[in-house]
């Protein structure tokens, strides 16, 4: 079916999409890093999964890793915060260098792994939130970053004609693992039916969209996702009473959580405290 060039091929999203989007008949081209590659890339699938070792700012190399893709699904990124030098090396001139790449190499359709952080201090209960897509409000250096990546798409889109969908990913896991992510879960059958969407979608431009399920308690628009095909499935509530058991405390109040907390130091990993959802 398919040819799809993931960046950010060893992480934790991408490798649970390369099963997932094997199973759908689709093909893959897994790229990243040639230190970041190692034991996650060693279950490689040769009749359907090609590796690519490269720079995420080496546009040539991935202008020829590209080459007949039908969507590049950017990924590759510093996937917390980090001093501003570091973010703006890998995930700000890295998704630039990725677009470019896929412009070069003829790619009509790009999936950018934007962040509810590009969001973060918007209120849990702001009608911002619940209706529509809020402008970016983002909470950190990481988050900032993720407002660009979303700036950088709708260039491309608009420039270039591009099909740029970048989805604002809530909370990616397997299940939830608390009381925020009741709200903000993002399970990867729903990640691989967003992936499916930016794939097939016939609605052209830039698409800004919530990586979140279809979760009871969610507090963002699914609208955005749905105009472009993306029609969420799963529910956190299936989890809610094990979560509850787990952890009884609140959810905060804006959509960024720990990383919009004081405490949180800008440009320290985790925000020098622990790592966030």
């Amino acid at each position: 079916m398919a040819l799809i060039a993931l960046t950010g091929a060893s992480g934790r999203i991408a490798t649970a999409l390369r099963p997932r989007l094997r199973a759908a008949g689709h093909r893959l081209v897994l790229c990243d890093a040639p230190d970041a590659v190692g034991d996650a890339l060693r279950d490689v699938d040769p009749a359907t999964e090609r590796v690519v070792e490269a720079d995420l700012r080496d546009i040539d190399a991935h202008a020829s890793a590209f080459a007949g893709a039908d969507l590049v699904v950017h990924l590759g990124a510093h996937s917390d915060e980090r001093p501003w030098d570091e973010i703006l090396a890998v995930n700000i001139d890295g998704t630039r260098a990725v677009c470019e790449a896929a412009r070069l190499a003829g790619v009509g359709r790009m999936l950018l792994a934007s962040s509810v952080h590009a969001a973060g201090y918007v209120p849990v209960d702001s009608p911002r939130a619940r209706e529509g897509m809020p402008l970016p409000a983002p909470d950190t250096y990481y988050g900032v970053s993720k407002a660009a990546l979303e700036a950088i798409g709708g260039l491309y889109a608009g420039r270039f004609a591009m099909t740029v969908v970048s989805a604002r990913i809530m909370t990616f896991d397997d299940r939830p693992g608390g009381p925020r992510s009741l709200q903000s879960w993002l399970s990867p059958d729903d990640m691989t039916r967003l992936v499916l969407a930016a794939l097939t979608t016939g609605v052209p431009g830039h698409h800004v969209v919530w990586g979140v399920s279809r979760n009871t308690r969610r507090v963002v628009d699914l609208a955005p996702g749905l105009a472009i095909g993306f029609d969420p499935q799963d529910d956190a509530e299936a989890h809610a009473s094990e979560v509850e058991r787990r952890d009884p405390s609140r959810p905060p109040g804006v959509l960024g959580g720990s990383f919009a907390d004081t405490a949180y130091v800008l440009g320290e990993p985790h925000g020098g405290t622990r790592p966030g959802p």
